[in-house]
């Protein structure tokens, strides 16, 4: 199983999770299991090697789960939970409640107009909705009345409460993560300080108030931007994966499309709230020093009082149909050139997963089929070629990709690729080829759950999506492939008539570009991918206008190096990315005692 959360829509320090490149297995893995009676499970490992707790609620809501026509829910509530509570981030709730409402209610109106200006803008009278030039005197007007309102609130409003809780008592890593089919919350805290996690998370789990609603879907529109609309990729790699799911919700963006995402209301936030956050629906995990039978304690005084929802979350029944022929993606953009060869697999814990992840190990690496081929022998590409099966919780995919050498023909490296897995379908695979994969899957599994974090993240997913003992089971699995039944997942599952392929071509920058010089070099080696992850890194950097996000990115990232998450090849470019991150908080934070 390859990097799951390499297309998480997540706030930038969450890149360092998908640095390692394969998810990791481990054996002997037991973790103290209980379920209070609303239906929380409680995941608990003890290790007390230093006095801190790597602590994580997961719950199975994500993407998928956006209402039709509501894309994007999922990751603006993630943002809303960071806004606080009718208890933390107000001074007074209930006189900042009548803001609330007045807010609310003018938003009723304004989404009225709203409508009539997209039925202005079919019939050609404006070009676009959200540009203020163009909004109607009734709409402009009513915005200025909510922006009076909003001000007027922000007399009883603590900002970063939740955020100052956390890391004033030596909380480190406090972040969250929305992906296609789960969100997460985590932070790493002292020991003695555990009995502050449980308050918090559990205050948010059913607590939670829509503060400054507007304001933060306004924000979510400029991450989208800044993360999809302005990266040199963003918007190709969203049309691939709308192009290769087709019927399936993972085709949606997580951030939401934008039309969608300024449709969305407070309400419809909170009716997906009342669903989807509760007790029946999540997992806590606990990773480190504390005592199993005390944290129990907490878990039933703080989540113990809360209720299970009203209702079960409707289950996901769409299935992506079976493609009918090969789907192309080909243009230019501001990159290496690229390929992507792409198919449908199998969703986590299906029986040929275990065969799928280790047919993806004999391409990759400069061992792997792929590098022999299109690096050693033709030299045809940069870097080292990628195959990765990515399993998640109702589908998955398999993909090649590799970056393009200058001067070469990305559909000659497309043939090329195709020829090698056809010649998987019936041709020989020795028993140390296979033997050599599997080794690496053993040895990256003790590697990468050394942390507290990492099991922590691995257990709470895993649970989420199958049950915590996959993570036991799936090196045993593995180990189990046998020649035969790779070949027989490649000519089950990777055939050729049915490929979905994406070409980015070079294409030069009108301004001659901004991008920084120093990364660029670091990075053609990369995998495309984790290229575009770095390059979104630096682009956040640059913009940024508060240190304090700046530097919880900078703490993530060190944790993944000095925890050794981040293999050798890619350890450059991530320091350089801290480098840059260190000159940018110092520069602001300069900036802000020249103000004072």
């Amino acid at each position: 199983m390859q990097p799951y959360l390499r297309r998480v829509g997540v706030e930038i320090s969450l890149v360092v999770l998908a640095l390692s490149g394969s998810s990791a297995f481990a054996k002997g893995v037991e973790p103290r299991v209980e379920t209070l009676d609303n239906g929380l499970k409680v995941l608990m490992v003890e290790r007390h090697e230093q006095p801190m707790v790597a602590a994580g609620v997961f719950y199975d809501v994500g993407g998928v789960n956006d209402p039709h026509g509501k894309s994007g829910i999922a990751h603006l509530f993630e943002h809303m939970l960071f806004k606080g509570s009718k208890i933390i981030g107000t001074t007074d709730y209930e006189a900042e409640k009548t803001y609330i409402e007045q807010i609310e209610k003018l938003r009723i109106k304004m989404n009225e107009e709203m409508n009539r200006m997209r039925v202005m803008k079919r019939r050609g009278e404006i070009s676009d909705v959200l540009d203020p030039k163009q909004w109607t005197p009734e709409y402009t007007a009513m915005k200025k009345q909510e922006d009076e309102l909003v001000t007027a609130q922000r007399q009883y409003i603590k900002n970063n409460e939740f955020f100052n809780l956390y890391t004033t008592n030596g909380g480190a890593g406090l972040n969250a993560g929305t992906a296609e089919d789960i969100t997460f919350y985590f932070v790493q805290l002292p020991t003695n300080k555990l009995e502050l996690f449980f308050w918090l998370e559990s205050d948010r789990m059913t607590g939670g108030i829509m503060r400054e609603f507007y304001v933060e879907r306004d924000n979510v529109r400029e991450e989208r931007r800044l993360r999809t609309d302005s990266t040199p990729t963003g918007k190709l790699d969203e049309s691939f994966e709308a192009l290769f799911w087709q019927a399936h919700p993972y085709g949606v963006p997580v951030l939401g499309w934008a039309s969608e995402v300024e449709s969305i209301s407070a309400q419809d936030v909170r009716d997906f709230y009342k669903v989807h956050y509760a007790p029946n629906n999540a997992v806590l995990v606990l990773v480190g020093d504390f005592q199993s039978d005390k944290a129990l304690a907490l878990a039933k005084k703080y989540f113990g009082r809360l209720s299970r929802a009203p209702s079960e979350p409707d289950p996901l029944i769409t299935e992506e149909p079976r493609p009918l022929g090969v789907r192309r993606l080909d243009a230019e953009a501001e990159t290496n050139p690229r390929v992507m060869v792409r198919f449908h697999s199998v969703a986590m814990a299906h029986k040929d997963e275990p065969a799928l992840d280790v047919l993806a190990g004999l391409l990759n690496g400069k061992a792997g089929r792929l590098y022999k081929r299109l690096v050693t022998k033709d030299d045809m590409v940069i870097g080292v070629p990628r195959g990765e099966n990515s399993a998640q919780q109702y589908a998955g995919y398999f993909e090649i990709g590799a970056t393009v050498k200058e001067g070469r023909d990305p559909q000659e490296v497309e043939r090329i690729v195709v020829e090698e897995l056809t010649k998987l379908h019936d041709g020989e695979i020795t028993d140390r080829e296979l033997q050599k994969v599997k080794n690496q899957v053993l040895a990256g599994s003790v590697r990468r759950l050394q942390s507290n974090f990492g099991l922590m993240l691995q257990l709470g997913m895993f649970e989420t999506f199958v049950n915590w003992q996959y993570l036991n089971e799936s090196p045993e699995r593995i180990q189990k492939v046998t020649t035969d039944e790779v070949r027989a997942v490649a000519r089950k599952y990777i055939d050729p008539k049915t490929r979905t392929v994406a070409i980015y071509r070079t294409k030069q920058a009108a301004s001659g570009g901004s991008e920084d010089a120093e990364l660029l070099a670091l990075i053609g080696a990369l995998p495309p991918e984790r290229q575009s992850q770095a390059k979104k890194a630096m682009a956040e950097i640059e913009q940024a206008t508060d240190p304090a996000p700046l530097k919880m990115m900078k703490q993530q990232i060190e944790q993944a190096l000095g925890g050794g998450q981040v293999p050798q090849e890619r350890r450059a470019v991530w320091e350089l990315v801290v480098k840059r991150a260190e000159e940018k908080i110092s520069q602001l934070e300069a900036g802000n005692k020249e103000k004072k």
